[in-house]
C-alpha cells in the first residue's frame, strides 16, 4: 500500500470529535481522577495518622502498604483503561468484535477476567487455606495416594487399604500440612493481581513519560533520557530488591512492586520512544501543530493514544515475569507475604521429607499449571490486543 494511503488510514484512526467540544468530558474525567485520589489520600491519612488500624476494623481487614498502592493503581487503571472504553461505546464495540474473531484472544481474555475477579474477591469467597494435619496429603479428586509410609494419616475420601481416593471436598488435594490447594491458588491470584497491577501502573507512568519525551522532542532530551535508561538497565531490579528489601523496606509485596515498578520499565520506554519518533512525523501530528496545538496537547491527544498497543503489549510481557519473579523469590525465601506464597508451597512440595515429591505430585503440578496458564494467557492477550489496537494491522 502507498505511504500516502497508510498515512491517511492512521490519520482517520484518530477520534477528531474529541478535538472540538470535548473539553468538558476531559475536565470531568480529570476532576474525577483528582477526587478519587484525594479520597484515597484522606483514607490513608486517617488510617496512618488519625486512627491507625481502625479504618476497616469492622471488616477485620488490616490495610497494608501494598493494599494502598493497589488501590491507587486501581484508580489509575479505571481512569485510563475502563472509562475511555465506557465513554466510547462504538470503539469498544469494534474492539469486542475484533476480539470475537480471534478464539485464542477470547480464551485469554476470559482467563484474565477470571484472574481479576478471583484476585479481588476470591479469598473472601473461598476463605484462606489453614493448616490442618488431619487432612494432610489428600490427593486430587481424580487421583489416589498410597499412605502406607505416612503416619498418622486420615483419608477424607474413600480408602481401600492404605490407598486413599480423592474427594470433591479437596478437588485439587492438600499439602503436607493440610492446606487446601484451591485456596492456596486463589490467594496466589490475589498476590499476583496486587503485584501485577501495582507495578504495572508505575511502569506505565514512568515509561510513557520518559519514552514519549525522548521520542517526541529528540535531541539532547533523547540523549539524556536514553543514557539514563542504559545505566538503569545494567542494574537488575531483582538485585536492588534483595539489597534494599533486606536493609530498609522489608521483604514484602510492597517492596517488590515498588522496586520492580521503578526500575524495570526501561524496555517499555524504548518501545514507546520508537513509537513516538514515528508518530511525530505523521500527518495528523503535523496538522495539529499547524493548527496551533501545543506540544503537550499533541503528545496527550495524538502521540500517547497511538502508542497504546505498544504499551499494552509490553505490559502483558512484563506482568507474567513479575508473577514468576515473586514465586521464585518466595521459593528462595526472599519474599514474604501475609499468607504462604506459591513459592514457599512449591519448595515444600518438592521436598522429599517425609514423602517423596513424586508421591505428592499434585502440589508442584497444579502450581506449575497455574503459572503456565497465566504466562500463556497474558502473552496471547498482548498479541491480540496489539493486532486489534494497532492501526497498521487494519490497513495491512
Amino acid at each position: 500500500m502507498p505511504s500516502t494511503e497508510l498515512e491517511s488510514a492512521r490519520f482517520t484512526s484518530i477520534d477528531w470529535a474529541t478535538e472540538s467540544g470535548g473539553w468538558r468530558s476531559v475536565r470531568l474525567r480529570t476532576a474525577g481522577l483528582v477526587a478519587a485520589l484525594l479520597v484515597v489520600a484522606a483514607l490513608f491519612t486517617y488510617d496512618y495518622v488519625v486512627a491507625p488500624r481502625e479504618l476497616f476494623e469492622f471488616l477485620d481487614w488490616d490495610v497494608t502498604r501494598i493494599d494502598w498502592l493497589f488501590l491507587v493503581s486501581t484508580v489509575l487503571f479505571v481512569r485510563y483503561a475502563v472509562v475511555p472504553l465506557a465513554a466510547n461505546r462504538d470503539r469498544a464495540a469494534s474492539y469486542a468484535a475484533e476480539f470475537a474473531r480471534r478464539p485464542a484472544g477470547v480464551l485469554s481474555l476470559g482467563y484474565i477476567l477470571a484472574f481479576g475477579v478471583l484476585g479481588v474477591v476470591g479469598p473472601e469467597w473461598f476463605g484462606l487455606a489453614r493448616v490442618d494435619f488431619g487432612t494432610k496429603l489428600q490427593p486430587p479428586v481424580f487421583a489416589t495416594f498410597d499412605a502406607a509410609d505416612v503416619w498418622p494419616y486420615t483419608c477424607v475420601g474413600n480408602s481401600v487399604g492404605d490407598v486413599c481416593h480423592g474427594t470433591w471436598q479437596y478437588p485439587l488435594g492438600t499439602t503436607r500440612v493440610g492446606e487446601d490447594m484451591v485456596k492456596l491458588i486463589v490467594y496466589a491470584i490475589r498476590i499476583g493481581l496486587q503485584l501485577a497491577l501495582s507495578a504495572a501502573m508505575i511502569m506505565v507512568v514512568v515509561a510513557t513519560a520518559v519514552g514519549t519525551a525522548a521520542g517526541y522532542f529528540g535531541g539532547w532530551v533523547d540523549d539524556v533520557l536514553m543514557r539514563y535508561v542504559d545505566v538503569q538497565q545494567t542494574i537488575p531490579a531483582v538485585v536492588v530488591y534483595i539489597v534494599l528489601a533486606t536493609m530498609y523496606l522489608g521483604q514484602g509485596l510492597f517492596a517488590l512492586a515498588l522496586i520492580f515498578g521503578l526500575l524495570d520499565w526501561g524496555g517499555i520506554a524504548r518501545l514507546v520512544r520508537s513509537e513516538a519518533m514515528q508518530r511525530r512525523t505523521d500527518g495528523f501530528v503535523r496538522a495539529a501543530r499547524s493548527a496551533g496545538a501545543s506540544d503537550f496537547h499533541v503528545v496527550r491527544k495524538h502521540v500517547i493514544p497511538n502508542s497504546t498497543a505498544t504499551i499494552v503489549t509490553a505490559l502483558t510481557r512484563q506482568i507474567p515475569l513479575l508473577i514468576l519473579a515473586q514465586v521464585a523469590l518466595a521459593y528462595l525465601k526472599l519474599n514474604n507475604v501475609a499468607y504462604r506464597s506459591l513459592g514457599e508451597v512449591l519448595l515444600r512440595g518438592l521436598s522429599g521429607n517425609p514423602v517423596p515429591w513424586h508421591q505428592k505430585w499434585w502440589i508442584a503440578g497444579f502450581i506449575t499449571l497455574f503459572l503456565v496458564l497465566t504466562v500463556v494467557s497474558f502473552n496471547v492477550f498482548g498479541d491480540v490486543v496489539r493486532d486489534v489496537l494497532d492501526p497498521q494491522s487494519e490497513v495491512a
